[in-house]
């Protein structure tokens, strides 16, 4: 019974990121990026706020919270923790002006990589997921710490986009433990809709 309740759900999960995808990605990076003028007002509310704003951010987070139903609890919420601590060492990092290369094609893969994890690509080790979601919140941290605008209160906008970030990862992840492990093809079906979206944010940012 419980397989076949969370079934529609599952497969309505796996379908969503091919949706998200195609909708306005989060990040706009400096210099020769679009300008943001978001946090102009209520820099913690807004910050609050962007994660939902992009396909990149909020697939990271869903993807890194649902580590949790392919290798179980420990490695799951391990890995939301280190993704929300690496979150916001790299939101200061960036405002510390901290750059990564290909930013934009960095984080695609990120989503890409947790996708297959999800999937339960075997290639992977308990240590080399960890390393993944760490590298995922550090990666998106230094995006956003870039993004940041030079007026806006660095504390209230990191708190903002950590706290955001972490409800999304953590509530994927508390979520994940109510669906079934018993039928292995569901978070295939699942991490492999967050893989093709990464892929689609991957090809979007080379067309951008």
């Amino acid at each position: 019974m419980r397989n076949r309740r969370f079934t529609p759900y599952v497969l309505r999960l796996a379908v969503l990121p091919l949706w998200a995808a195609g909708q306005a990605m989060a990040h706009h990076l400096p210099p020769g990026m679009e300008d943001v003028d978001e946090f102009a007002d209520e820099p913690f509310t807004a910050a609050l706020t962007h994660p939902l704003t992009g396909a990149d951010h909020w697939l990271a987070a869903l993807a890194v919270g649902l580590v949790v139903w392919s290798w179980g609890r420990k490695t799951g919420f391990q890995s939301i923790a280190l993704f929300v601590l690496t979150l916001a060492a790299g939101i200061g990092a960036g405002r510390a002006g901290v750059q990564l290369p290909l930013m934009e094609t960095g984080l695609a893969v990120s989503v890409i990589l947790t996708g297959c994890v999800i999937a339960g690509a075997k290639w992977f080790s308990s240590k080399s997921v960890l390393a993944l979601a760490a590298l995922t919140g550090a990666w998106h941290g230094i995006a956003h710490g870039l993004e940041m605008p030079a007026a806006a209160p660095a504390g209230l906008y990191a708190l903002g986009l950590t706290l955001a970030s972490g409800a999304i990862a953590l509530t994927a992840g508390l979520l994940a433990t109510k669906l079934p492990t018993s039928r292995p093809a569901l978070p295939r079906w699942a991490g492999g809709g967050l893989a093709a979206a990464g892929a689609w944010l991957l090809l979007s940012s080379f067309a951008a």
